[in-house]
């Protein structure tokens, strides 16, 4: 559980309802914000990174994601199998 500190900042929403964060808040470049408001009118800006469309799929499949954690975790520890794929392309040519 994340514990929340005091930033030292106040702020009120401008004209259009928008709110500056000002430089006590510090965000990582490529991170956006979900906001989230409970019924006491608190708000939580939860930080997400968007990912390309076509790397949707991938994070969409909890079962690939943790397979790919655990190739991961093995190539780490060097668990890593060589296998041959036959002769190179680029062998055959200069031939």
């Amino acid at each position: 559980m994340s514990i929340f500190y005091d930033t030292g900042k106040e702020t009120e929403p401008d004209d259009r309802n928008r709110v500056s964060l000002g430089a006590a808040v510090k965000t990582p470049e490529g991170v956006r914000y979900k906001v989230k408001q409970n019924d006491q009118g608190q708000i939580l800006l939860d930080p997400v990174k968007l990912v390309p469309a076509y790397e949707a799929w991938f994070h969409a499949n909890p079962e690939r994601v943790a397979e790919f954690k655990l190739a991961v975790a093995q190539a780490e520890a060097g668990q890593l199998v060589s296998i041959d794929l036959g002769p190179d392309q680029d062998e055959d040519e200069d031939e």
